[in-house]
């Protein structure tokens, strides 16, 4: 895959990631893995429902993207131990 559709995929899928990232640091109470896992399955099968399958060779990037919003949501302080995410964290 090269640079240019790398990141066409990031523009593609980076609103979704956020938005989902957020819903589930709000309402899912587990460990950091555990809740990048469920924003890649909330993905992949709300994009299923909307006909619009995660193909397989685009799983990585966004699983990377996830994790890549969470470090940033972490490192900027919108993210914080023992607190959810504000209702309006990421919102432009």
């Amino acid at each position: 895959m090269n640079a240019l559709s790398i990141f066409s995929l990031i523009a593609k899928y980076l609103p979704v990631v956020m938005g989902t990232v957020i819903a589930v640091e709000q309402s899912v109470h587990a460990p950091g893995a555990t809740k990048a896992q469920v924003a890649l399955n909330t993905i992949q099968t709300v994009s299923a429902i909307a006909g619009e399958a995660v193909p397989e060779e685009h799983v990585q990037v966004v699983a990377n993207l996830i994790n890549g919003v969470v470090d940033v949501f972490n490192k900027t302080g919108v993210f914080t131990k023992g607190n959810p995410a504000p209702a309006t964290a990421g919102m432009v």
